[in-house]
């Protein structure tokens, strides 16, 4: 037997460890917390937090209207409410994602429609999204996953072409560019979450938060109304008199973030642009590195995009025919025997849960949310999906890598790829 693998007794590749060196600020931090702590301002503090804030991101993205959120999920519940979904719509989004992307929507009562990834990549397939319109089809959700952009020329096309809504699910992508414009500023809707820490969370972390921004007027006034009460009406919103005379209570629903949260949210904006630049930069060289070994896709990006945020670290796919067949998870222990960190954030295709494949009646009339006559689905419905989901490889990607750490991963995918067939 051939020991050059380490799987098999043989020296490791890696043997720097998968450290982030980059210390996120946490002094500065604390101190935005320590002055609305000392200012007594544990609730709204309108004009020198939330507003200030909402103003700070949605100049950055490029959108004139934007609204702070306690989470993603409710940024997504208000863009779905936004658009005037209702019971008996149907909303295309990939099948490839978190739930929340298409959860709140089946809470009011439309129906998922799946569609595919795109062969090669990690993103919906506009193909497919295209064949899966029907006359109930209300909206089409993208999700630029792990950071990656889908095909938004295609995408604002069809939507176009058959008068659809588009929500850009922007949790993974925050300071992506499409063509020169923010992710999220393309579509009708764009809706961020500021979820987690500063290393494992997302891009702008908040520990839990969430961001919407649009450019129509009367979709953001509808927003408000639905989801904010007590929002005071803030210069340049212009809302319309048939929401502002139910100022304040609105709808009475409160989805609002913390002021604690948009301090550490703000601290964190700071450091975007230098920190998707270096992840960038490290994906690059990993991709470089890697693109010449055949059975390893990397991920590319569409001409005149610019990929971002990076939540859930960094992807290759793999393609067992040039590996005689050798299944994913078979290569990919060899990997981790070579010491490569292969930890990511990964998702079971939706399709293919329980809750999504069988369908649930939520109120026991079978005639709302995922009931009635609603299909669901089987494996093998989505096979691209399911085949990606099968060989993709993740691993973490780094602002500031231990020196030589990217060198050595490359390298053990090289010594793996050249030995593969002592894993048969």
């Amino acid at each position: 037997m051939n020991n050059d693998l380490a799987i098999h007794g043989g020296k490791k590749a890696v043997t720097i460890s998968p450290t982030e060196r980059w210390q996120p600020p946490y002094e500065e931090i604390k101190a935005a917390i320590n002055e609305r702590i000392d200012r007594n301002a544990f609730s709204g503090d309108w004009n020198n937090t939330y507003f200030k804030f909402e103003d700070k991101f949605g100049d950055y993205m490029g959108a004139k209207y934007c609204s702070a959120y306690n989470e993603g999920s409710t940024a997504l519940w208000a863009a779905y409410l936004g658009i005037g979904v209702k019971p008996g719509d149907e909303i295309i989004v990939p099948s490839y994602t978190w739930i929340a992307s298409i959860a709140s929507a089946v809470y009011i009562g439309a129906k998922p429609v799946f569609c595919e990834l795109e062969r090669g990549k990690l993103v919906a397939d506009p193909v497919d999204i295209r064949k899966r319109i029907t006359s109930k089809t209300k909206a089409i959700v993208v999700v630029h996953l792990f950071g990656n952009l889908v095909n938004m020329d295609e995408i604002m096309a069809i939507a176009n072409e058959h008068n659809l809504y588009v929500i850009e699910d922007c949790s993974h992508c925050h300071g992506a560019e499409w063509k020169g414009k923010k992710a999220g500023t393309i579509g009708h809707v764009g809706c961020f979450s500021m979820q987690g820490d500063f290393i494992t969370g997302k891009a702008v972390p908040a520990g839990e938060g969430g961001m919407l921004i649009s450019n129509d007027r009367e979709i953001f006034n509808k927003i408000i109304f639905y989801t904010h009460i007590n929002r005071p009406e803030k210069p340049g919103e212009e809302t319309d008199e048939k929401y502002s005379k139910y100022y304040p209570a609105n709808m009475g629903v409160k989805f609002r973030a913390h002021p604690f949260a948009l301090a550490i949210a703000g601290v964190a904006m700071k450091s975007l642009d230098s920190n998707n630049d270096a992840k960038r930069s490290y994906r690059q060289k990993i991709n470089n590195g890697l693109k010449d070994i055949p059975g390893i896709i990397t991920l590319t990006e569409y001409e005149g995009s610019v990929a971002g945020g990076f939540y859930g670290g960094m992807q290759v796919i793999y393609d067992p025919a040039a590996f005689s067949e050798l299944p994913k998870d078979k290569f990919e222990k060899a990997l981790q025997a070579e010491g490569v960190d292969t930890s990511y954030r990964d998702y079971e295709p939706l399709h293919t849960t329980p809750l999504y494949a069988e369908g649930y009646d939520m109120y026991g009339n079978g005639m709302f949310g995922i009931a009635g006559d609603y299909q669901g689905y089987k494996t093998g419905d989505l096979p691209v999906t399911e085949e990606t989901c099968r060989n993709i490889i993740g691993m973490p990607i780094f602002i500031d890598e231990v020196p030589g750490y990217s060198d050595q991963v490359i390298a053990a995918f090289k010594k793996v790829a050249e030995h593969y067939r002592d894993l048969l």
